[in-house]
Order: structure tokens, then C-alpha cells, then sequence
């Protein structure tokens, strides 16, 4: 293997699993419980930015950007500028330089008792390639036939003489043990905006999604720079769909050539055969608010946008901030952070027709002085599921809440039971048992965590006269 050498020890922080009840506010009366933590980066490595997905069978397969030893402070920071409109960045996530990094899997049996957790495997083909940052993370689906796609930023020469930032796909067809070489999906720009690009990049094809559909066609979108002038605030819209499961791909081409808000990163879901796709978008007035546009014909055209219900956000910049969507039939979940309400923080907002209109949405967290970087997740039973971070007291801690009602009602905010210190940039994905799974940036490490939710036990009282 590649790259650097893993232990195959699993640590598992804590001796038992920790649950946490709740009052019922409307959703189930029901207790969540947390499992032990299993930490998926080794010792001495920084890591960060994962994402997950569930197989067919439960397992877990997770990604992380492996940064190299562990011997620079480049965790998290409380920094004050979270607090304000500019700070949608955390100190240390603007893409200021080239990266070097590197993209490892993972495999987590949560039904094994031995062999739990795979050894890591380097996805990316030519060694340091990765380009990613907490705000623009690698992305991994799995489709009907149990293959893993994932799309990852890499850096890349296609021709100008200067480095571009790419969309690079690759897949398993082992359930992970081994990936295909890496292909750029993305065709080179003619422009050349190295002259005001972080990185000096002279075009920028990032901030992307994948996702496996359910007829084993792989959609991959990102935002791309190829129309921009030194003069623009906005990007295009791209995609890149495989019809053979990831196999070939077709050229790529624009869904939108502007008005995509630059540096935000996209997110997909699929249901009922139609793709929803989830971006924040420039409006005039100044405006960078959430928005859902929906294919009915497997990704060949879509629908105009459909503004979200998180609000108008006015801010001079790209606050970096992605919007999340989940899908199951006609129920469509968005998270998203935004300004553009009072108070600030996280929103939750449903749709009940399929995306054509947007209830009221609702804030996650109120007693939280800051809440940031939501996931969102619903299975076919009517569990939804959402995970942020958040500042109440001390550093930013994990919260959950859920509902059992396909969003009707939710329980209030749980706190996730992580180590001491900075936990962040949670990601969820849903198993076909009911249980969920948390994979997130603890410090500089990466850690996961199983959730199951259970009816909570009655007291029954016999009172003899």
C-alpha cells in the first residue's frame, strides 16, 4: 500500500454505549442511543473531512483527506470570525495554497465482532493529487449493485501550463479493497483566472456531488469557473453522468452557466426516479440563499430553481456554506446555515409535494450561540435524521435531532456524546435497519459513531388494595 503505514487496531473510546433520553416535543416516544466511538484515522496522521455512506448490507464505508503527520495545529479553531456574516469560514479552511493530501477508505462492520475495520486504502491514483478543505470534502454514494463512486478534488495540468483544481472520479468494485485509477470529468477552461484564484489555479471545476441513482446511473456535478471573468461573483453549473454504472461518461456540460454561488459546495439526493439537486445560488439584490432543482428525466434537463425557505441572505462574498438535501417519495428535507433569518444558524425546511413548494422552516438550534455545518438524512420508514455543530458553552460540540414522522415533528437538540475538545463537520447516512451513522473531525482525527433510536420502556405500576 501507498502512502503512510496504518495499525490495524481499532480504538474504541469508551466502554459501553451511552444513551440519551429526551421529552417527546411531538416526535416518538423514544430513546436514542450512542455507541461506542471508533476512531477511523491512525495515531499521528492529520485528518479531516469525511463523509460516509451505508451499503446494502450495513456496512459503513467512510473517506477522509489524510494531510500528512500529525505535527501542526491545524484542527479546528474557535476562531471570532465564525461569529460574524464574513466568518461562514472556520480559521484555516480557505484553499489558500496548492494541497497535497491524500484520500483514504474505510469499511465498518457494525454487525462483526471481529474484523470490524478494514484497513485504510488510498483512493486517489497519483499520491498527494487531493485537494480538499473542511468546506469542500471528497463525496462518496454507493449504488444498486454495491459499487462505491466517489468524486474528490484534485490539482491537475490540463495543458494551460498552470495547475487547474479538477473534478476527479474514481470507483470500487470490491466493496472498497481496491479503486480505479482516477478520471477527470471536467474539460479544460479557455479562461484564465489565476491572477485573483487562491492557489494561483487558473480555474477552479469543485465544490462537487456524486450520486448513484437507483438504475445504476452515476451523476456527478460541481461548480465550475470556465465562464467567470475577473469581474464575476458567480459560477456555472456543471454535471458528468455515467448511463453503465461509472463505467464510460458522457461529456460534461452546464446546467447553469451563472448565477451558482462559487464556492459552496453542492448536494444531491434522489427519489421517485427524480434527482434533486441542492446549491446556493446568486439572486439579485445581492442575495446567496439555498435552492433545489429538480430532474425528471435522469439528469438530461431540469426544472427552474425553487428558492428554500431558509430566508434572503444578503452578503457581499461567498459565505462557503453548502445546503444538504435528503429524499425519500415526496418528501424533501434541506439544511442549511444562513444569515438571512433572525436569529442566524441552521434551518430545517420540508417540502411534502416533491419539491414544489417549502414549508416554514425550522430553526435547529435556538439555545445555540453559534450553529454551523448541518447533515441531513431519511429512510424509508419516516426517520429523518440531522446532525450539526454547534457553540453553547466551551468549544463546538455535535447535536442531533430527529423525527420519526418524515419531518412532521422533531425532537429538541441532543448532545452527541464526543471526547473533550473540538468536534466538527459531522456527516450522517441512514442503514435499511433504522440506525444512522456519524462520522466527524475530531481535533485533528477522524471518528464515527453509530445512532439507534428505541421505544422508551413504561412503568407499569401494581397496586394491590
Amino acid at each position: 500500500m501507498n502512502g503512510p503505514q496504518y495499525s490495524k487496531s481499532i480504538l474504541l473510546v469508551g466502554v459501553s454505549a451511552l444513551i440519551a433520553s429526551f421529552p417527546a416535543t411531538g416526535a416518538a416516544d423514544a430513546v436514542v442511543d450512542f455507541s461506542e466511538i471508533v476512531r477511523l484515522s491512525p495515531e499521528g496522521r492529520l485528518a479531516i473531512t469525511p463523509d460516509l455512506a451505508v451499503d446494502a448490507t450495513g456496512q459503513v464505508h467512510v473517506l477522509w483527506v489524510d494531510k500528512g503527520p500529525d505535527d501542526t495545529a491545524l484542527a479546528p479553531q474557535d476562531s471570532p470570525e465564525i461569529e460574524s456574516e464574513a466568518g461562514a469560514q472556520l480559521h484555516g479552511d480557505r484553499p489558500s495554497h496548492p494541497a497535497f493530501n491524500d484520500l483514504y477508505h474505510r469499511r465498518f462492520s457494525p454487525s462483526s465482532f471481529e474484523n470490524r475495520l478494514s484497513e485504510p486504502v488510498r483512493v486517489n491514483s497519483e499520491q498527494g493529487e487531493v485537494w480538499g478543505t473542511s468546506v469542500s470534502k471528497p463525496q462518496i454514494d454507493i449504488g444498486p449493485d454495491g459499487a462505491l463512486h466517489v468524486l474528490f478534488t484534485g490539482h491537475q495540468n490540463l495543458g494551460s501550463g498552470k495547475n487547474s483544481v479538477v473534478a476527479r472520479y474514481t470507483r470500487s468494485i470490491d466493496e472498497g479493497h481496491s479503486f480505479e485509477i482516477a478520471r477527470t470529468l471536467n474539460s479544460g477552461a479557455n479562461n484564465d483566472l489565476s491572477g485573483i484564484m487562491h492557489g494561483g489555479f487558473t480555474a477552479a471545476h469543485t465544490f462537487g456531488t456524486v450520486l448513484a441513482t437507483q438504475n445504476d446511473d452515476v451523476h456527478v456535478f460541481w461548480i465550475d469557473t470556465r465562464f467567470m471573468d475577473e469581474s464575476d461573483t458567480a459560477g456555472a453549473l456543471f454535471s458528468a453522468v455515467s448511463r453503465d454504472g461509472g463505467e464510460t461518461f458522457e461529456k460534461d456540460r452546464p446546467i447553469f452557466e451563472d448565477s451558482t454561488c462559487v464556492c459552496c459546495q453542492l448536494a444531491a439526493g434522489e427519489a421517485d426516479a427524480a434527482i434533486f439537486l441542492a446549491s446556493r445560488r446568486t439572486y439579485p439584490g445581492g442575495y446567496r440563499d439555498a435552492a433545489i432543482v429538480m430532474s425528471k428525466d435522469q439528469g438530461r434537463s431540469f426544472d427552474a430553481p425553487v428558492r428554500v425557505g431558509e430566508g434572503r441572505w444578503e452578503i457581499a462574498g461567498c459565505p462557503l456554506k453548502r445546503i444538504d438535501v435528503a429524499t425519500r417519495g415526496n418528501y424533501v428535507h434541506t439544511a442549511s446555515y444562513t444569515s438571512g433569518r433572525e436569529p442566524t444558524g441552521v434551518y430545517l425546511s420540508r417540502s411534502i409535494d416533491g419539491g414544489v413548494t417549502y414549508e416554514e422552516p425550522l430553526l435547529v438550534h435556538a439555545e445555540a450561540r453559534i450553529a454551523d455545518s448541518p447533515s441531513v438524512v431519511a429512510d424509508d420508514q419516516g426517520r429523518v435524521y440531522v446532525v450539526w455543530h454547534a457553540k453553547t458553552v466551551g468549544p463546538r460540540r455535535l447535536f442531533l435531532r430527529f423525527s420519526t414522522d418524515n419531518g412532521q415533528t422533531y425532537s429538541g437538540p441532543i448532545a452527541v456524546p464526543t471526547p473533550e475538545g473540538t468536534a466538527a463537520y459531522p456527516e450522517i447516512a441512514a442503514a435499511s435497519d433504522g440506525s444512522a451513522h456519524i462520522a466527524w473531525q475530531q481535533g485533528n482525527a477522524v471518528n464515527m459513531m453509530s445512532v439507534t433510536l428505541r421505544q422508551k420502556r413504561l412503568a407499569i405500576l401494581n397496586v394491590t388494595q
